[in-house]
Formats: structure tokens, sequence, C-alpha cells
């Protein structure tokens, strides 16, 4: 029941044409991160297939464009990568939330051992998973955000069991975790959400998507509802 595409495409003339430029078999997209220094650096999360095992799963790269890409984090053929950031302060560190799932007629199976945060320091060719002070058990759909207005704060909302599930933040560019609230989104389940974003003023603002919006003004450790703004 859930729908999927066929890749990325490209616009040169401010979307009134677009071209495919590859990742076909990647089918969900997480999300699209383009070099803030030079444009034709791309990284893309492919999440892949949600019936299949294998397609295209886990984060491209390319360097001329879309011409070509490279698989620069592949974990295993039921994990992809649903998030990613940029270091704020240096576009050469990378953060990237992977994502084990798949659905059967019968179940959703959200989460496995894989999932996890992995870090890169050197533009995205090699990369290591961060571990100190997240959940100890499986994980499932995470979210990211970063802030220039505090480069070495991460943020993370995290699915995982009752105990370690919630909103985490690390204050030395995702070395470490704390973790602030238990909440994660979703009234239907995190899968459809997870998504947060920072302020790019204030470090302690952030937004997280959900059925209604929420919104956390000391950093994540309280949450509550955005409203409509009126009284």
């Amino acid at each position: 029941h859930v729908a999927w595409g066929d890749g990325v495409y490209k616009s040169n003339d401010g979307g009134k044409t677009w071209k495919q430029m590859g990742l076909e078999k990647s089918e969900h997209i997480g999300k699209i991160l383009v070099d803030p220094r030079n444009s034709d650096v791309v990284f893309v999360a492919a999440e892949g297939p949600l019936w299949s095992a294998g397609g295209e799963r886990g984060l491209y790269k390319t360097t001329d464009a879309g011409k070509t890409w490279q698989l620069v984090l592949e974990i295993d053929e039921n994990t992809g990568v649903t998030d990613i950031e940029f270091d704020p302060s240096n576009a050469d560190i990378i953060y990237a939330a992977a994502y084990q799932r798949q659905r059967q007629t019968w179940s959703f199976l959200a989460g496995g051992p894989n999932s996890g945060i992995y870090k890169s320091t050197d533009k995205g060719n090699t990369w290591n998973q961060v571990k100190t002070g997240l959940p100890k058990g499986d994980m499932g759909k995470i979210g990211l955000a970063v802030t220039p207005a505090s480069p070495d704060i991460v943020y993370a909302s995290i699915e995982a069991d009752d105990e370690e599930k919630g909103f985490y933040r690390s204050l030395d560019k995702g070395e470490s975790w704390e973790k602030q609230n238990s909440y994660i989104s979703g009234g239907t389940g995190p899968h459809y959400y997870q998504e947060i974003e920072a302020s790019p003023q204030n470090p302690d603002l952030i937004y997280q998507m959900d059925v209604f919006y929420q919104v956390s003004r000391d950093g994540g450790k309280t949450f509550n509802y955005l409203g409509t703004g009126r009284e």
C-alpha cells in the first residue's frame, strides 16, 4: 500500500523541466543533500525497496552532477539510509541515519540490529558507526538535525523499545549522546514521520513533524503541540 518512485531527477531551469539521473531501483529516497561548496557533489539517502530486499539501498554520492553514482555507505540488503546532514561548519563531516526495515503482507518489520547513526569526516569516503549513549537494543527509524547556531550539537529522534526510544542530543559532533526525552513522533507509527528541524538562530528551538507539529524550546527536554499560533 506504499507507493514508490524510480530514482533521482534534476532540473537545470528552475523546475520547468526534469531529467532522470539514475538510482531507478532506490524506490524510496529519504533525503538529498547538495554540497554547499560544489553543486556537482550530491548525496542521496536511499531507503531502498519496502517490499523486498536489495535494490539500490544506502548512501550514494555523485561528483559529476548525477552522471555517475558511487555507493559510499553500504550496510546490508535490508538496511538503507533515511536521513543525512552536513556539519554546518565543515561539509566534509556528514551524519547518516541507517534504517533496517521491510514490509510483508502480514507485518511491518520496522527496525533491526543494523539501524544506527554513522559519521564520516572525509566527505563520505569512510564511515564509523557511533554508539556511545545511544540505545543498545534494536533501533528503527531515526531523524537527524544540526544547526549553524551551534555546529557541535547534533539531534536525533530514535525509534527503539519503550525504555530507550526518544529524543537524543550530542554536544560533541555526534561522538557521544544523551537522551533528553522519551517522545518520538507518530500517532500511527514513527515510520511516517521522524523528521526534525533545528532553528538556524536558536540551537534550543527544535520542530518535530507529527500528526500535529511538536516544538521544543529547551533543546529537546520537553515537547509540546505547536498549535495554530493563535490565542
